[in-house]
């Protein structure tokens, strides 16, 4: 076991990357370069998951491992798929 479960740390770690999401796609979309972009999102999607998985008790190394780079991938391919000049969000 690498972390006992902490549920305060766990809520706090969601709601500042959902945060982080939020300003990113909402704000800071228009202003900063899309590497910047790119990388917050997954950073905000790598947030998501550590958050998550401080919420289970007896957790592996595995899944501190590929649960954060999964959610960062995802949240990245989510994001150029949703924002792409022909998505559905587009601007």
């Amino acid at each position: 076991m690498l972390v006992d479960m902490d549920v305060v740390g766990a809520w706090t770690t969601l709601a500042a990357s959902v945060v982080l999401l939020a300003a990113t796609l909402i704000v800071l979309r228009e202003r900063l370069p899309r590497r910047w972009i790119d990388g917050l999102v997954a950073l905000g999607g790598v947030g998501v998951a550590v958050g998550g998985l401080l919420f289970i008790e007896d957790v592996g190394l595995a899944s501190w491992v590929v649960a954060p780079l999964l959610l960062a991938v995802s949240a990245l391919v989510q994001w150029r798929v949703l924002f792409a000049p022909g998505g559905p969000l587009r601007t």
